[in-house]
């Protein structure tokens, strides 16, 4: 059995016969009662319970805000995809994303609610004498008292796996604040890394801005190289409710660029290579 697998399997992912035979998801159901809005949110996200007592952040498309560089009423969808992505490497760094016709602002993308661990974030913007030294990162700049500040992102291994995923995705909006560490609200409640906010992925053009580049140059593990076969040979059936043909074509060229390549990419000098803010 292959690595990536048996990484799928263990995460409930795929079936032994057909690596793309995902099981029914534990949609959530009305009645919705509305619970708050979430102040951070650029699209009007808000906190939903639904009919089992299960908390979900809602994305309504009728909220979403218009973008100069991606089409309309598409980032909720775009939410699905890369819940779906992720299952499909094996990695389950998503939590689950539906899409929903029904919601109580009509339809939109619901991602199960991960109670985040402020207290051992994943990713520190601080001086740099106060970051952890066996962090990867960078400077960011220097403040008013002349102190260098910089960003920096633990060596987790899961973080690598976020990092590669996002390169796939092309995510273009990958903060430090978008990657939680919490409990599996549907599980045994085990601590887990999780990357939220994926809406602004699967562009065609290069828009790969991330907190996550401290894997740059570093040759892929042949893990790494399976999940990039998986996503070469994903078909075109598994997004089309969520991205188009073009985008599910440009995913699949950037894992064979990728898998050519053989290590994590660094930034290109040709665009921002981080969100801003970056947390």
């Amino acid at each position: 059995m292959s690595p990536v697998k048996w990484l799928s399997q263990a995460a409930g992912v795929v079936s032994s016969t057909n690596p793309w035979d995902l099981p029914h998801a534990p949609r959530p159901r009305s009645p919705w009662r509305i619970d708050g809005a979430l102040p951070d949110s650029s699209n009007g996200a808000l906190l939903v319970r639904d009919a089992d007592d299960r908390l979900w952040v809602y994305k309504p498309v009728a909220r979403e805000r218009r973008l100069h560089d991606f089409p309309a009423g598409t980032l909720a969808r775009r939410e699905v995809a890369s819940y779906l992505l992720s299952q499909l490497m094996g990695i389950a760094l998503v939590p689950l994303t539906v899409f929903i016709e029904d919601g109580p602002r009509g339809a939109g993308s619901m991602q199960r609610w991960i109670d985040d661990d402020l207290e051992n974030p994943l990713v520190v913007a601080d001086t740099t004498e106060r970051l952890p030294g066996h962090w990867r990162g960078f400077l960011l700049g220097i403040d008013e008292d002349d102190h260098e500040i910089g960003l920096a992102h633990s060596p987790h291994p899961a973080l690598r796996a976020l990092a590669l995923f996002d390169t796939v995705a092309n995510n273009a909006d990958r903060k430090g604040g978008h990657i939680l560490l919490g409990p599996d609200p549907d599980l045994d409640g085990t601590a887990h890394v999780w990357a939220v906010d994926n809406g602004l992925a699967f562009h065609t053009a290069p828009k790969l801005r991330t907190v996550l580049w401290g894997w740059a140059g570093q040759p892929l593990e042949p893990v790494e190289e399976m999940m990039l076969d998986q996503v070469v040979a994903v078909p075109d059936d598994i997004f089309d409710e969520f991205i188009n043909v073009a985008e599910v074509e440009a995913l699949r060229q950037r894992a064979a660029d990728l898998l050519e390549f053989g290590a994590f990419p660094g930034p290109s000098g040709l665009r921002p290579a981080l969100p801003w803010p970056p947390m």
